[in-house]
This record gives structure tokens, C-alpha cells and sequence, in this order.
């Protein structure tokens, strides 16, 4: 499969809410990359978003609770863009209308974290937000074009 709009099959990764369940992540993304023909450089961010995204849901949105259900659905509606979909049950949290925080101080080791929205803002080209009758819903995109002609 390359990933071109004839290949629209969704996949899907279940989780439950514990940070050991992360490491489940990353074989996934390198699996769907090596399937859809996803570069290098887009893993990288892919990865980055959700790692932080799911660590922020099992911490701060089921507060270390386990055995809470986490889905990761994927998509790939087009060749060269990929897409997430992270659902949970827990407490309402729109991700995308969260302030952005003061850029980090590098001088200033007592600040730590709090710079993951930053990460996801950065990294995805596409960030929307769902309130669901029993939790949330982020939808996350990714263009492998985007991640090609980056030069940061």
C-alpha cells in the first residue's frame, strides 16, 4: 500500500491508561510508515504529537487511573497525509483552545513542562477538537509535504 486515496483503510490501536501501554506507540507508527510510505521525518513528529497527547490523557485526564480506555484510530485519505484520531473517556479538555504558554526559558530549569500543546501546534498541520457525550476527541494531521520542506 503507498497511502494514495484508493487506500483509505483505518487502522486502530486500543490503549489502556498507563504509560507502559506507550510503548506500544512508536512499533505502530513505524508499522503504518513502512505500509503508507510515511517519512522518516513525519514519524518523528507523529510520534512526538501522540506520545504527548496520550501521556497527557493517562496523567492528567484519568489522573494515573488504570485500565481507562484510549483509542488511536489512522487514516490516510490522500497520499502524503495521515491522519490520528485520539478518543478517551476522560474529563472534557480542548487541547486546541488552550493559551499558548511563554516561550521556554532555557536558563530556567525549574519550569518543566507544560509545552506539550506547543509541540502539537508545531508538528501537526492539523489540530481539531471534539467534545464527546463521554470524553474527548483530537484529531491530529500530518502532511508529508509539510515535514519535506520544513527546515528547522
Amino acid at each position: 500500500m503507498t497511502g494514495n486515496s484508493a487506500d483509505t483503510t483505518e487502522e486502530q490501536l486500543n490503549l489502556q491508561s498507563q504509560m507502559a501501554e506507550l510503548a506500544r506507540v512508536l512499533p505502530w507508527i513505524e508499522r503504518l510508515g513502512s505500509q503508507f510510505s510515511i517519512p522518516q521525518s513525519t514519524q518523528y513528529g507523529i510520534d512526538l504529537c501522540l506520545e504527548e497527547a496520550l501521556s497527557n490523557i493517562v496523567v492528567h485526564g484519568y489522573r494515573s487511573k488504570p485500565d481507562c480506555p484510549i483509542t488511536v484510530r489512522f487514516a490516510s485519505p490522500r497520499e502524503g497525509y495521515f491522519v490520528f484520531v485520539i478518543e478517551d473517556e476522560a474529563p472534557l479538555f480542548n487541547t486546541v483552545e488552550s493559551p499558548n504558554l511563554p516561550p521556554i526559558d532555557p536558563l530556567d530549569s525549574k519550569h518543566v513542562g507544560g509545552q506539550g500543546i506547543r509541540l502539537l501546534r508545531r508538528f501537526a498541520d492539523k489540530l481539531e477538537y471534539q467534545a464527546r457525550p463521554n470524553g474527548n476527541r483530537l484529531t491530529i494531521g500530518f502532511s508529508s509535504a509539510r515535514s519535506s520542506a520544513a527546515k528547522d
